[in-house]
């Protein structure tokens, strides 16, 4: 069989990079790490390169990612992982720039894997607004790894007791990820209630800290930024908190959201095409809201916050919950897509 190889670019906190590290290790095919894209003449010509692509890793915007993968792509077989596809929600100037970047790098695959049913629509959508014929796209959802917990009402109840009460947010802070939407939601809440920050801003946002802060202080509220939480510390961290959000209207896969499940936390998010995925692979796994949740789920984020608040139970996966794939399914699924690519 013709060499299989990973690629994967960008600092080792990076949610894609962590994603990509972590599916190559369980292959047994060389990885080639590096901070920055590099130049196609570094890189080995034989064989299957899969790259593991989010344009804001291989360049400063949506068009010099796309033309660092194409001077890969052109001297080698390639197939990616896209993440964080092309939607409506990044604008009208950014979506069409960003849309054409992932379909210019799909068309220049053998295949592409990506993590949601959705997706796999916005590629598809995204190579129809480019004029660009559409790949062959596989879905394989990003793993979780519960981390089983021996007393659930222990855990619920050593949370609900610290004070303040802090709702988290975790992931890197920027534009859209719904920092500001769960802080105005505090408001609403009892007054020890505040905002936690679980992980650090996203190069370029560095501003929305002192935006959070301010906004707090007009609120009568806290907001504290954790800065990166190390692996060792991350269960810990979002087990002590009073309630897990993943406040992001947007989203077409989350690492988050499967970081808080992973440690036995039920996420309030709202109600989407992705979440909607989600629980119908992980049933009961987070807890919807909004005007599109399911029938008798909080109309809000302010009502979903109240009813967590006062049932911290609500927020906890109950004991022997299954929840999937593993890493070792996902790892799996890849090797078999790989294999297949490189014939």
């Amino acid at each position: 069989m013709n060499p299989i190889r990973h690629l994967v670019v960008g600092p080792p906190q990076h949610g894609v990079t962590r994603h990509g590290a972590g599916i190559a290790a369980m292959h047994p095919y060389e990885v080639i790490r590096t901070q920055d894209a590099p130049a196609s003449a570094e890189l080995p010509t034989d064989g299957l390169l899969h790259l593991h692509v989010t344009d804001r890793l291989f360049g400063s915007g949506p068009q010099e990612a796309a033309e660092a993968v194409l001077a890969i792509a052109a001297q080698r077989a390639c197939s990616l992982t896209l993440h964080d596809l092309p939607q409506p929600s990044d604008g009208p100037t950014n979506h069409p720039r960003r849309a054409q970047a992932y379909a210019r790098m799909a068309a220049a695959s053998v295949g592409v894997i990506v993590a949601s049913e959705h997706e796999a629509g916005l590629l598809r959508a995204a190579c129809e607004l480019a004029g660009v014929k559409p790949v062959r796209i596989e879905v394989v959802p990003l793993p979780i790894d519960v981390l089983p917990l021996a007393d659930v009402a222990g855990a619920a109840a050593r949370a609900a007791a610290v004070r303040p009460r802090q709702i988290g947010v975790l992931g890197f802070l920027y534009p859209g990820k719904g920092h500001d939407l769960a802080l105005e939601a505090c408001a609403s809440c009892p007054a020890d209630v505040g905002l936690l920050a679980l992980g650090r801003p996203s190069p370029g946002h560095e501003d929305l800290v002192e935006e959070l802060t301010a906004r707090a202080e007009v609120l009568g509220r806290t907001f504290e930024i954790s800065g990166y939480v190390p692996d060792d510390q991350l269960t810990d961290r979002l087990r002590s908190i009073a309630v897990p959000v993943a406040p992001h209207e947007h989203l077409s896969a989350s690492g988050s959201i499967g970081s808080w499940i992973a440690a036995g936390r039920r996420p309030l998010v709202p109600s989407s095409a992705y979440v909607a995925e989600l629980q119908a692979r992980n049933p009961q796994s987070v807890l919807e809201y909004g005007p599109d949740a399911p029938a008798g789920s909080p109309p809000s984020l302010r009502e979903a916050l109240q009813a967590a608040l006062q049932d911290p139970a609500l927020t906890w996966l109950p004991p022997g919950t299954q929840v999937g794939p593993t890493s070792a399914e996902a790892a799996a699924a890849y090797a078999a897509i790989l294999r297949r690519w490189a014939q």
